[in-house]
């Protein structure tokens, strides 16, 4: 077999892996609505024929469908009835290889074919209302035959057709270029024949998936995750100034204790200012030396804060004035201090970003995700002007944008693969409106995040650095969803739909909402049961300081997402020879070749690839290692993505 045959069968499997099926939003999944709901929580509306309501599946629950599923009533006095969701959403579609997918139950009882339109409305002039004169919709006509169980239907985009004169004809929603909001998902249904009685229809888990919808052997279980695959602990808490070292003990004294049974993170908010005056002097004491003493890693949660004044009091730092160096004699007097560290800490900096909350978000600064990823890279590099590389730079997003524009999507907002080492999300259900916040599944809170953070940066890991669940309110229907089921759900979740998480870090806490993780029996006992006991949990690593690599090796491309101006990074603690640089399209074709004859640790290349059309590339570094007198090839494989 050819060497070149086998690096093709590589890169064929290489590429495979990063088409697999992937969840990429969920519509509505109705789980934990209180059984008989008929004011669903977000955007849904009903027409003609057709009443609905939240009830239990009619049929054997299961994992993929949940507790709750959408019964739709259709008494045919016109002939037709509609459910849908307006839902004025950017979901980055891609109409050559995405689904819409959902579960359909016509009970033969009914007598009838479920015949039914699909309707995606788009919003091509951006006026976040639907004007037929301007916005496009896309339909596809569906018959389900009646059956003794659940279907599920999947529709690939691209079957959709334009189905009226406005719009741009083009199925173009997406944050890209500003491209239009999903504004609408529809069902309408049709009278089979004049003869027909009334019907009852269930409907469940509406969705969109890159590729088919993924699952397991059939189409009701959960995707499998890899063997290696494993979801390390973490915690946070409110604890006095100083005493964030505590987290660890006080969060696992809620669980038994058991050998090999512990955390591995834990997560503290640190300000820039805690005297209650706009300066930036705050320095953190022994803690994180301490936590790295007892076996932890801490995550430092850094930010450009001054405690005493609300969030978006015009005093707090913007990112203008960490651009122009307004602080950088406190940002080289912090980097000193974690130069006094003995290991590595992770520095979750400026967080949830596309939110309206904090003085660093996106929408508090001209709308500008530039002006982030600056100041996101000045502090980076001021510490690594002062030789401190002890830290492991987090990039954190929130699951909710606020507000939802084209210029506030995350992937514009990302610093680069150099200047970040861990992605991560924040999860809660759900922190809207704090009075009565409305139930909502892992499962439809993380999907998108998820999706965006695996998508676009997949050589990095994926931490949860925020999971919350409230507890059920009095006014709520006992019969729901509980927050102990709502963490064995997420566990199931965890182990399929999300399964390159790679850290969950609680909330515990109650700023809010009530987040402990122990606000009653069922709850603690369900992570008792479904994680505290669960190995995929507690992946045998090796003690901290040597768990991780040196800083910054390996090979980095950025900025990745592109737009055709592209640099190749290379570092490693070992001279290797020969660099061999290879790119291929999306189809296999090789469109750039390079070899660098020399031996060395580190090399960069800057490369203008703005002649070739957008798209996914594979990027394949292979050197010649000599180790011990023996020469052995090592190979690396990064994506690459123009969005130009």
């Amino acid at each position: 077999m050819s060497r070149s045959f086998i690096i093709s069968i590589l890169f064929i499997l290489c590429l495979n892996i990063h088409r697999a099926q992937v969840l990429k939003s969920v519509i509505y999944d109705f789980d934990g609505f209180d059984a008989g709901a008929t004011s669903l929580p977000e955007g849904e509306y009903s027409f003609g024929d057709l009443s609905y309501s939240a009830e239990a599946n009619p049929i054997t629950t299961n994992d993929m469908l949940g507790d709750r599923v959408l019964k739709m009533n259709l008494n045919w006095a016109a002939g037709y009835g509609a459910f849908g969701r307006g839902i004025s959403r950017y979901i980055e579609f891609n109409p050559n290889a995405d689904y819409l997918n959902f579960y359909f139950y016509n009970p033969s009882s009914n007598n009838q074919s479920a015949n039914f339109e699909i309707t995606l409305a788009d919003d091509d002039d951006q006026s976040n209302n639907y004007n037929p004169a301007n916005d496009d919709t896309w339909k596809k006509t569906v018959s389900v035959a009646g059956s003794s169980g659940w279907q599920l239907i999947s529709i690939p985009l691209k079957d959709f057709t334009d189905g009226n004169a406005g719009g741009n004809g083009v199925f173009d929603m997406a944050f890209t270029q500003n491209k239009g909001m999903l504004l609408v998902v529809e069902f309408r249904f049709s009278k089979a024949s004049p003869s027909v009685s009334n019907a009852v229809f269930y409907l469940d888990m509406i969705a969109f998936s890159d590729g088919i919808l993924p699952r397991g052997n059939n189409e009701f279980q959960l995707p499998y995750k890899s063997p290696s695959d494993y979801c390390l602990l973490g915690a946070f808490e409110h604890k006095p100034p100083g005493q964030y070292y505590t987290i660890p003990s006080s969060f696992e004294g809620l669980f038994p204790s058991m050998p090999g049974k512990k955390i591995r993170y834990a997560n503290f908010f640190f300000a820039w200012g805690n005297n209650g005056t706009a300066s930036a002097h705050a320095i953190p004491g022994e803690g994180m030396q301490t936590l790295l003493n007892n076996g932890y890693r801490p995550i430092l949660t850094w930010e450009p804060l001054f405690e005493g004044f609300s969030d978006l009091d015009p005093v707090q730092p913007r990112l203008n004035n960490i651009i122009s160096g307004q602080y950088d004699s406190y940002i080289d007097a912090f980097a000193d201090k974690i130069a006094t560290l003995s290991d590595t800490i992770i520095i979750r900096f400026m967080h949830e970003f596309e939110g309206d909350w904090y003085s660093w978000c996106v929408s508090q600064n001209g709308n500008d995700p530039n002006l982030y990823v600056q100041a996101f890279r000045k502090v980076v590099n001021r510490f690594r002007a002062k030789g401190v590389n002890k830290v492991k730079w987090m990039w954190c997003a929130n699951a909710d944008y606020a507000p939802y524009r084209h210029w506030n999507w995350i992937v514009n907002a990302y610093p680069g693969d150099e200047y970040v080492d861990i992605v991560a999300t924040d999860i809660y259900n759900n922190h809207y409106p704090v009075n009565l916040p409305w139930w909502c599944s892992f499962r439809y809170k993380a999907a998108e995040s998820y999706y965006y953070l695996n998508k676009y940066f997949p050589n990095k890991p994926l931490f949860i650095c925020e999971l919350g669940c409230r507890e059920r309110f009095s006014s709520e229907n006992t019969s729901s969803e509980s927050k102990g089921a709502w963490y064995a759900r997420m566990d199931k979740e965890l182990q399929s739909n999300f399964h390159n998480t790679r850290a969950l870090v609680f909330f515990n806490a109650a700023p809010d909402q009530n987040w402990f993780v122990n606000t009653s029996p069922g709850a603690i006992q369900s992570l008792i049961d479904n994680v505290w006991m669960d190995d995929y949990y507690f992946k045998n690593l090796p003690p901290i300081g040597i768990e991780e690599h040196e800083y910054g090796s390996g090979l980095y491309v950025y900025p990745n997402p592109s737009n055709g101006q592209v640099t190749l990074s290379y570092n490693s603690t070992l001279v290797k020879e020969n660099f061999n640089i290879k790119i291929f399209g999306a189809n296999g074709s090789l469109v750039y070749t390079e070899l660098i004859k020399q031996a060395s640790n580190t090399f960069d290349r800057k490369i203008d690839f703005s002649h070739l059309p957008k798209g996914i590339y594979m990027v394949e570094l292979e050197a010649t290692l000599n180790k011990d007198g023996q020469k052995q090839n090592v190979k690396e494989v990064r994506k690459l993505v123009f969005l130009y």
